[in-house]
C-alpha cells in the first residue's frame, strides 16, 4: 500500500492542524529513513525498518542546523501557533533532545511568543534523563496510548525489543498534566470494540490525562488489513469514555 513520503527537511509546513491550529513541524529525525521505537500497523509513513529504543547517535542531525532551520522558518512564518516536534519517527530518541527543546523554546520566546511548544511522542523514552529534563519546557506534551493491555499493545504498536506496555503505562501515570492521543482502528487487530476497548478505557481512567484525543486512520497506513473507525463511532466512543471517566475526550477526523 502506498504511504506518505518522509519529511525531507528539519521543518515542514506550517500546516493547519486539527488540534493545534497553524503548526510548524520540527523534524529532528534522519531525513532518509524512519527512526522509531514502534512499528505501528497504522503508521502513515509505512513500516519501521528495525524499530529500536537505542539508535546510533550519529544518525541524527546536529542541534545547530536544526535550530537554524527553525529560526529561518519562524522569521518567514511568525504567525504560527504551535512549534511541533514530530517528523520521521520518535523525536525523543534524539541524543540531544533536551538541548533542542530548550533552543526551540528560546527561539519561540524571541520570535513567536504566542506559539506553543508541542511534542508528539509514543512515551517509550520518558525514562531517559534528556527527555525528563526537556519535558518542563514543553507546553503541550501529547503522548500516544493506543492500548490498555500488553497483547493489544504488541499487535498494534509492535514495539522494539525491551519496550513493554507496563513500562509505558507506568511512565504515563507519573507524567502530570499530559495529553493522550489514541489511534482507534478496526479489522483483524482492533482497539475500538470489545475487551481491547474496555482495557484502553480502564488505562485512560487510571492515567487521568488533561485531555484525551482520539482519531483514526485518515491517511494511508502500513498494513492493508487496518480498517478506519468512522466519525460517528469516534463520537460515540468519546461520549462514553467522557461519561464513564469524567475526562475531557475529543474526537478528531479529516472531513471528506
Amino acid at each position: 500500500m502506498r504511504v506518505l513520503p518522509l519529511e525531507r527537511g528539519f521543518t515542514y509546513g506550517p500546516v493547519l492542524s486539527r488540534r493545534l491550529g497553524r503548526s510548524l513541524g520540527i523534524n529532528i529525525l534522519p531525513l532518509e529513513r524512519k527512526v522509531c521505537s514502534f512499528n505501528c500497523v497504522y503508521c502513515h509513513y509505512g513500516v519501521t525498518p528495525g524499530a529500536t529504543l537505542t539508535p546510533a547517535a550519529e544518525d541524527f542531525p546536529g542541534v545547530g542546523p536544526v535550530l537554524k532551520a527553525v529560526e529561518l522558518a519562524l522569521r518567514a512564518y511568525p504567525e504560527v501557533e504551535s512549534l511541533t516536534f514530530s517528523g520521521n519517527g520518535e523525536p525523543t530518541l534524539h541524543p540531544y533532545f533536551h538541548e533542542l527543546v530548550f533552543g526551540v523554546r528560546q527561539l519561540r520566546d524571541r520570535l513567536a511568543p504566542h506559539a506553543q511548544v508541542t511534542l508528539f511522542s509514543n512515551a517509550t523514552a520518558l525514562h531517559l534523563p534528556q527527555v525528563q529534563a526537556a519535558l518542563p519546557w514543553v507546553d503541550v506534551p501529547i503522548m500516544k496510548l493506543d492500548a490498555g493491555d500488553p497483547a493489544t499493545f504488541a499487535r498494534i504498536n509492535r514495539p522494539a525489543r525491551g519496550v513493554t506496555f507496563e513500562a509505558v503505562f507506568a511512565h504515563l501515570q507519573a507524567l502530570p498534566n499530559c495529553f493522550l492521543q489514541s489511534v482507534l482502528i478496526d479489522g483483524p487487530v482492533t482497539n475500538a470494540r470489545g475487551d481491547p476497548l474496555e482495557a484502553w478505557i480502564a488505562a485512560v481512567a487510571e492515567i487521568r490525562p488533561r485531555q484525551v484525543q482520539i482519531y483514526s486512520t485518515d491517511y494511508p497506513v502500513a498494513e492493508e488489513s487496518v480498517e478506519r473507525v468512522p466519525p460517528f463511532q469516534l463520537r460515540r466512543i468519546a461520549e462514553e469514555v467522557s461519561r464513564r471517566t469524567g475526562l475531557d475526550v475529543r474526537p478528531f477526523w479529516v472531513n471528506p
